[in-house]
C-alpha cells in the first residue's frame, strides 16, 4: 500500500514537473535583438551587409552582403545573396550558379517571396547598369531562371525586382541603354512579367510630350500581383515637385495617383520610396510635400497612408514636432507599419506602429534601453508585426558588440 503511493506521488511529481518544463520552454521570449549578418561561429561578417527582405512569417531574411566568411566556400570576392533562417541561425549563399558554383558578378539587390521559397535578385558584371540583369532562385529545387533582358527596343538591362508572395510575378525596372526608342521615352521604366507565361506588360505611364517627369523606379508588388508601385520622377531633379507615387492597376490597366495633393493645392515637393500593400489596398510613401495634409509643419519628410478604395490620406507623424518619418513598410494585414524616423542631427530609429490602436514600439533600441546611437536604414516587417530587419553601422544594438561595418539586425518584439 506504501509502495503505490510512494509510487504514485512519484509519478505525480514527474507529471508536474514535465508540465512545467513544457510551460517554461513555450513560454515566448522577451523582445530581443540579434546579429543576422553573422559567421557561423557568431563572428561579425567582415564587410557590409544590407539589403534586407523577409519573409511574411518571419522565419527566412534574405540580404545582399560583401562579406566572404558568412558561409564556407565564398570565395568569389564579392556581394552575394544571403537568405539565413531565423529559426535555425543558419545561413546559405543563394547566388550560385546552377551547378552550385560561384557567382560571376555582382548582386546589388534582392527581394524575397512573401512565402520565403523564391529569391530574386539582380546583378551586374562590371557594376554598369547596361549589363544589370534579373534571377530568381527556387530556394527549394535550387533551380534558377534568368528574366528576359529584352524588353523594348532600346532597353536591354533590369534591376530592381519586386516578386510576389508565390514567386510568380516579378515587377522591375528596365534600363535605357541605347538612343533608340521614341524621343521623350527615354529613361528607366518599370514592368511586370509573369514566370508562367512570359507575358511581359509595361507598368509605369509613357510620358506625355514634353513632359518633366518620365523616368520610374522603386517598384514594389501586391502579394498577387495584380498591382504595382513605383515611383515617377524627373530624370535630373532640382527643388520643387520632382517625384510622385503611383500604383497600376494590372488587370484593369486604372493608374492611381497616390501622392496627389486635395484639390485647390499645389503639391510643392518630392514623395519617395512608395510600397504597395499586400493586399493592394493601400499606398504607403514618405513625402516632403507640406500640401497632402493640414497642419504639416515639420519641413521635412512624413510617411503617408492612402487608402486607394476611399481615397483617403493619414500622416504618420514622428515623436516630436521636428521629427520626420521616412522608409514605410506595411505588414502583410495591413495592421502595423514600419519605419524609420529621428529629428534633425539625432541617429535615424526604426519604429512599428500598430495603425489600429496607434501604439508605438522602438525596435532600434540600445541594449542599454533607449534608443540606439547608430541610424538605421529600411526597416522591413513580418505579417503580424513580431519581427523587423534593418541594415544599421550602430555599435549598441547587441551586446559586446564595436564598429567595424554596417550588418543586418532583427529584432524579435514578441
Amino acid at each position: 500500500m506504501h509502495g503505490n503511493k510512494r509510487a504514485l506521488a512519484l509519478a505525480l511529481a514527474l507529471a508536474a514537473a514535465a508540465l512545467t518544463a513544457t510551460t517554461a520552454s513555450a513560454a515566448p521570449r522577451a523582445p530581443h535583438t540579434e546579429k543576422a549578418s553573422v559567421a557561423p561561429d557568431g563572428a561579425d561578417g567582415n564587410s557590409v551587409s544590407s539589403q534586407q527582405s523577409l519573409s511574411t512569417d518571419g522565419r527566412y531574411l534574405a540580404f545582399v552582403s560583401r562579406a566572404d566568411n558568412l558561409v564556407a566556400g565564398d570565395t568569389n570576392g564579392t556581394e552575394d545573396a544571403f537568405v539565413r533562417d531565423l529559426r535555425t541561425g543558419t545561413t546559405r549563399l543563394a547566388s550560385v550558379t546552377g551547378d552550385g558554383g560561384a557567382w560571376d558578378g555582382h548582386v546589388l539587390d534582392v527581394s524575397l517571396s512573401a512565402n520565403g521559397r523564391y529569391l530574386a535578385f539582380s546583378s551586374t558584371k562590371t557594376y554598369d547598369s547596361d549589363d544589370n540583369s534579373i534571377w530568381v532562385k527556387d530556394l527549394r529545387t535550387g533551380s534558377l531562371q534568368r528574366l528576359d533582358n529584352a524588353v523594348d527596343t532600346g532597353y536591354s538591362a533590369i534591376g530592381s525586382p519586386a516578386i510576389s508572395a508565390d514567386g510568380r510575378y516579378v515587377a522591375f525596372v528596365a534600363q535605357h541603354t541605347s538612343d533608340e526608342g521614341p524621343q521623350g521615352d527615354r529613361w528607366s521604366r518599370v514592368y511586370r512579367v509573369d514566370r508562367v507565361t512570359g507575358e511581359r506588360v509595361r507598368i509605369s505611364q509613357v510620358p506625355g510630350e514634353g513632359a518633366r517627369k518620365s523616368a520610374a523606379i522603386n517598384p514594389s508588388i501586391s502579394a498577387d500581383g495584380s498591382r504595382v508601385g513605383y515611383q515617377f520622377f524627373v530624370p535630373y531633379p532640382s527643388s520643387g515637385d520632382w517625384s510622385d507615387a503611383y500604383v497600376r492597376d494590372v488587370p484593369s490597366g486604372k493608374l492611381f495617383w497616390a501622392d496627389q495633393a486635395p484639390d485647390g493645392r499645389v503639391s510643392d515637393a518630392q514623395t519617395e520610396f512608395p510600397q504597395i500593400s499586400a493586399d493592394g489596398r493601400y499606398a504607403v510613401f514618405n513625402s516632403l510635400d507640406s500640401q497632402l495634409t493640414p497642419d504639416d509643419t515639420n519641413n521635412s519628410h512624413n510617411v503617408f497612408i492612402r487608402d486607394l478604395r476611399t481615397g483617403q490620406l493619414r500622416r504618420i507623424d514622428g515623436a516630436g514636432p521636428t521629427a520626420y518619418t521616412a522608409y514605410p513598410q506595411l505588414s502583410a494585414d495591413s495592421r502595423y507599419l514600419a519605419y524609420a524616423s529621428g529629428d534633425p542631427g539625432d541617429a535615424r530609429q526604426a519604429y512599428v506602429r500598430d495603425l489600429r490602436t496607434g501604439r508605438t514600439v522602438l525596435a532600434s533600441p540600445a541594449v542599454g534601453g533607449g534608443p540606439s546611437a547608430g541610424g538605421v536604414d529600411f526597416p522591413v516587417i513580418d505579417r503580424h508585426g513580431r519581427t523587423v530587419a534593418f541594415s544599421s553601422w550602430a555599435t549598441d544594438l547587441v551586446p559586446g558588440d564595436t564598429y567595424d561595418t554596417t550588418h543586418v539586425y532583427v529584432r524579435h518584439l514578441k
